[in-house]
């Protein structure tokens, strides 16, 4: 139904699609995916003709499709886009026929809601009234009045852009419900979207952009979620942790069921299949040289020359890995022994370098673990360490038939080994696996304890992991032990051992994000393991990786929150500027009335103009006077003019700021002998009316506020403010002091008002809440009587008296009759 072939887009110099190819059949869904940037909306956008592609061609039902959207619908093309392009001051029906209002529909309108509504039915979507007008829908019915426009003519294509970004899961769900629907009617379907697991709930295959190309593309039934996010963030899809574990636990099944004859070959394939590297062997110590025992993908000529290999610089690569046990990579084989005896192969590019690492048994060495890749140059650290690590399996296949009895403890490293990755590339958080991972390489260790401590770049050690019987080998007392035997062996990254007290240990130290690490284990009784060694370096390094995983989560989650905070700056910037416009829109209307010299304006309407002026000035100075309050708060500087203020005055002052209909609605509730508090008779005002204003705004008219004064024990004045209407929306509910989460009127300002609430409450050291109400709203205050202990002059502090401290003086004895008329002040707006 879809062919993209070769397709090349460019915007100037940067390169935005490159030769990307796709096919879409009838009733398939294929997503794409990638990080921003990659190109997903330019892809969808060639598709449907609104962007002229630089090279390339993209076919649809075998026509071609060249920079026209018009022929791209006229072929089946439909799209819905991520903003939806809806007509917020339109009906349901008008959006839905929007282009379509010809003939008798334009003259009657019944026929026309009623073909609307016929539509829905027939796409199976609950909009049951087409007259409601579009900015009254929920989320998901937008988008799902998005996808019946785009579907409406039966089209052959439809191209979903981020269809459910901005959807909540219940939304999400009726959106994916219509795509399977159109599936099953066989239409060809794309589908952009972050969400890696909607695109495994949907998707019949998985397309993989980055950098405008097409890296992968993956069968959802064949590949795990974790396999796309390594794909996404480009790794490859073999290099993921859960592609190495898969790959090492299967590989450990086989061995435990090959024979002896087979399993180095078996080894060398699966390594060859992890690296992507074709040719490679392992060589057995025999005698004073190194005899090829198996290999993979050596031509003839090179399989000769190594046959036999002598130990030592004769050897070349191989025999000074041998003779140092360490591993050994050439950047360039040319003119290396022993490839100076076979010019002949190596003037054809079949191998460029080659790694050495050397197989241990426990007897010592038992050979030489080579790797020849094409390409010229050093290999990564993780895949030098991989060849290790499969040196080992090479070893533990070796001595099988040689020491029979040492294949339970074999199993038990390899098990444990596979434990401690399952644990670090599982769900869980990094903090949880590391205990448990520490837990799991004790027990195969046989350990009395093992410690993950790491040793930051400052003073300190901090403790990430302890494994261990309580009170039996304390890491802090063997860490400036291990540190000693470390320092003193040339390899650090190699484990030491060593004895402290009546302990025997073993410690490996690694560098992670975060600064050194060290892996110590320790033992009170008994030998330890000769395969400690091995495990304990394995070990390291999988948690070396964990760590630097939980650093990438980490960047990832401030990264999130920089892109929520750019998102709610830029949503209150666009906000504003129609707030800050609207008012001063209205001054110089009404100004530039009066200001007309042909014409005269009787006394009543210069009257009503000069009042509306000074209604708009009021409202703008209110404007502004938020985002001072905002802006002082955000940036901490906000001072508060503090004296012996007695609450319930404050909640009359602020139902006398009320219109006199919504003033007489508020009934003020107290306790008898409540004290004065220290705080800022102003400020607290102002949250009140804030709070008294919000109920009667976004409420029906009648609603009544009930204001509560309420002493808290010995130190606290609670304060409530309730109101029986209709509560607060759920989405506002879960973060309500957020800026300009609740405008649900016209004249609702720039919704700053709980959040300059909130940060004058906390400036009074305390606390305000939305309490949960199956009925109306309610939001609960409480202040300290007296101002928390705190530097004189810091931020959130002035003085009403220049000589008074920031606590205040002592509050008056007032009886609750005898209250003097300056304990509450009189309100700065009058």
């Amino acid at each position: 139904m879809l062919a993209v072939r070769g397709l090349t887009v460019d915007f100037g110099p940067f390169a935005a699609l490159r030769g990307v190819d796709l096919e879409v059949l009838p009733g398939e869904v294929v997503a794409l995916t990638g990080e921003n940037g990659a190109g997903k909306t330019t892809l969808v956008r060639s598709i449907a003709g609104d962007i002229s592609p630089t090279g390339g061609e993209i076919l649809v039902a075998g026509h071609l499709v060249a920079g026209d959207a018009t022929v791209a619908r006229r072929l089946g093309v439909a799209v819905v886009w991520q903003d939806l392009a809806l007509c917020d001051n339109m009906s349901v029906a008008a959006n839905l026929l929007l282009g379509q209002e010809r003939g008798l529909i334009l003259l009657s309108d019944a026929r026309f809601h009623a073909r609307a509504a016929a539509l829905l039915d027939e796409l199976g979507i609950r909009l049951h009234d087409t007259t409601e007008s579009v900015r009254s829908l929920s989320g998901g019915q937008r988008q799902l009045l998005a996808v019946a426009r785009a579907v409406r003519d039966h089209p052959k294509i439809l191209l979903l852009d981020e269809a459910t970004a901005a959807l909540g899961v219940s939304e999400s769900a009726e959106v994916e419900s219509l795509v399977l629907r159109l599936r099953e009617q066989q239409v060809a379907i794309v589908l952009v979207s972050h969400d890696i697991e909607q695109l495994f709930r949907l998707a019949d295959r998985i397309v993989v952009l980055r950098d405008g190309r097409v890296v992968a593309e993956v069968d959802p039934s064949d590949a795990h979620p974790d396999d796309v996010v390594a794909l996404v963030s480009g790794q490859e899809l073999d290099s993921s942790a859960r592609g190495q574990l898969t790959r090492l636990h299967g590989l450990a099944d086989r061995l435990a069921s090959s024979d002896r004859s087979s399993s180095l070959s078996l080894i060398l394939s699966t390594l060859g299949a992890a690296l992507g590297t074709e040719r490679m062997c392992i060589h057995l110590v025999d005698g004073s040289s190194l005899a090829c025992v198996a290999s993979i993908g050596l031509p003839p000529q090179l399989s000769d020359a190594l046959a036999r290999i002598p130990v030592g610089s004769a050897g070349g690569p191989l025999g000074l890995a041998a003779a140092a046990r360490e591993p050994v990579v050439v950047d360039d084989v040319q003119g290396t022994a022993p490839w100076s005896r076979t010019s002949d192969v190596t003037a054809e590019p079949l191998v460029g370098s080659s790694w050495t690492v050397p197989i241990s048994g426990s007897a010592g060495l038992l050979g030489v673990f080579s790797v020849f890749p094409q390409a010229l140059g050093r290999p990564r650290r993780d895949e030098l360490d991989l060849v290790t690590l499969y040196a080992g399996y090479a070893a533990s296949a070796i001595e099988r038939d040689r020491l029979f009895g040492e294949v339970t403890t074999r199993n038990r490293v390899l098990e444990t080994l596979r434990e401690v990755l399952e644990t670090l590339a599982g769900p869980v958080p990094v903090g949880e696996g590391l205990q448990m991972a520490v837990r799991a390489l004790r027990s195969g260790l046989r350990a009395d304890e093992v410690a993950l401590v790491a040793l930051p770049d400052g003073p300190g050690r901090v403790c990430r992991a302890r494994a261990g019987a309580p009170g039996v080998g304390a890491p802090d007392a063997l860490v400036d032990a291990a540190l000693s035997a470390l320092s003193a062996q040339e390899n650090a990254a190699v484990p030491a051992a060593f004895a402290a007290d009546a302990f025997r240990c073993l410690a490996v130290r690694f560098l992670a994000p975060g600064g050194d690490t060290l892996l110590l284990a320790s033992w009170s009784s008994g030998a330890v393991p000769e395969e400690a060694s091995a495990l304990m370096g394995d070990a390291a390094r999988s948690l070396r990786l964990a760590l630097e995983r939980e650093e990438i989560g980490q960047v990832q989650q401030e990264a999130a929150a920089l892109r929520r905070s750019h998102e709610l700056q830029r949503g209150f910037l666009s906000r504003l500027s129609h707030e800050l416009r609207t008012p001063l829109t209205a001054i110089r209307g009404y100004a530039s009335s009066l200001m007309q010299t042909d014409v005269t304006w009787d006394g009543e309407s210069q009257r009503r103009f000069l009042t509306r002026i000074a209604a708009e000035s009021a409202r703008l100075g209110r404007l502004v006077d938020d985002l001072l309050d905002i802006s002082a708060i955000e940036s901490g500087v906000m001072r508060l003019q503090r004296d012996w203020c007695d609450i319930p005055l404050v909640a009359d002052a602020a139902a006398a700021c009320l219109p006199p209909a919504q003033a007489a609605a508020v009934r003020i509730d107290r306790d008898e002998d409540l004290p004065v508090v220290w705080a800022d008779h102003d400020r607290l005002e102002q949250v009140l009316v804030n709070l008294m204003d919000n109920a009667f705004r976004h409420n029906a008219p009648g609603r009544r506020v009930v204001v509560g004064v309420h002493r808290r024990g010995g130190t606290r004045v609670a304060i409530t403010v309730a109101d029986d209407g209709s509560g607060v929306p759920p989405d506002v509910a879960g973060a309500p002091f957020e800026p300009g989460r609740r405008r649900s009127s016209p004249t609702a300002g720039t919704g700053l008002g709980l959040s300059i609430a909130k940060g004058i409450v906390d400036a009074h050291g305390g606390t305000i809440e939305l309490e949960p109400r199956r009925r109306g709203t309610t939001f609960r205050i409480e202040l300290p009587i007296e101002a928390p202990e705190r530097p004189h002059g810091e931020p959130g502090e002035q003085p009403a008296d220049g000589d008074q401290p920031a606590r205040g003086p002592a509050p008056p004895a007032l009886a609750p009759a005898a209250r003097p008329p300056d304990v509450g002040h009189v309100h700065r707006d009058g």
